[in-house]
């Protein structure tokens, strides 16, 4: 029984005490310790954490203050209201529950991965930069690969993103490559070229809102990689813009036709 008074919320001594006051009726104190088996300073302690909570009254009885033990079915009633409080509770929860997942898919929303394979892999991932509200692509890019193995596509890439208004920003490395690149756009771009001993870019990488397509070709094999998440597209438009300003600061040929 003291287990099963402890499991209910009442220390093991607070359980003694009140399985004395049960046996003995009405008691004082010093006749409750005995029985219960602790010191009298802690009864009295112990007795008045009981009446607290409602376990114990006080009487008198002939001048001598006199304890009494509740009725046991207290705890029956008090199981109750704890249920009842529970199953409120847990109705709380349950009404809070679709709007609590409703923040949780607007806020938490995890980065979506999608990974292509083969030169119609890259066509698909480019047509993805066409889907931006801020109407601009920013490009990182050696311009060797591109040109190496879809160059005519990238001319109809080009005359598809003018024709929708979306301004290429980029970082090129200085070289023929590039410098083919850039001439199949006649306008609507901003792009500063710098110089290949200082800058390796052995993957190609187009932001686009939200969306960041990464392009990596080794043993004539291509494999294209796109990761679209708000808070990653933000922190690499920004990064991407720094390094922008950076290598203008730093001296690289800026070629703007807007």
């Amino acid at each position: 029984m003291i287990k099963d008074l402890m499991e209910f919320g009442l220390s093991e001594k607070e359980a003694k005490v009140y399985l004395a006051l049960l046996e003995l009726g009405m008691a004082p104190a010093a006749a409750i310790a005995q029985t219960a088996g602790v010191k009298r300073p802690s009864a009295y302690v112990i007795l008045d954490n009981l009446m607290k909570q409602g376990f114990v009254s006080l009487a008198q009885d002939d001048n001598i203050q006199q304890y009494l033990a509740t009725s046991p079915d207290i705890f029956l009633r008090l199981a109750e209201k704890r249920a009842d409080r529970e199953n409120n509770r847990h109705n709380q929860i349950k009404n809070l529950i679709p709007e609590l997942k409703g923040l949780y898919k607007e806020n938490k929303k995890k980065p979506k991965v999608m990974v292509f394979e083969g030169i119609e892999g890259l066509s698909n991932a480019l047509v993805e930069g066409f889907n931006t509200k801020e109407k601009v692509n920013r490009v990182f890019t050696s311009g060797e690969n591109v040109m190496k193995f879809i160059p005519d596509y990238i001319r109809e890439w080009t005359l598809k993103r003018m024709d929708l208004g979306i301004e290429l920003r980029g970082i090129y490395v200085d070289n023929k490559a590039s410098r083919d690149l850039i001439h199949t756009s006649p306008s609507l771009y901003k792009v500063v070229f710098v110089p290949p001993e200082d800058y390796s870019y052995p993957v190609d990488m187009l932001i686009a809102d939200n969306k960041i397509g990464y392009f990596t070709i080794e043993k004539n094999k291509i494999t294209t990689v796109i990761i679209e998440g708000k808070e990653i597209g933000l922190m690499m438009r920004n990064m991407f813009d720094m390094a922008f300003e950076e290598a203008i600061r730093r001296g690289g040929k800026l070629e703007t036709k807007l």
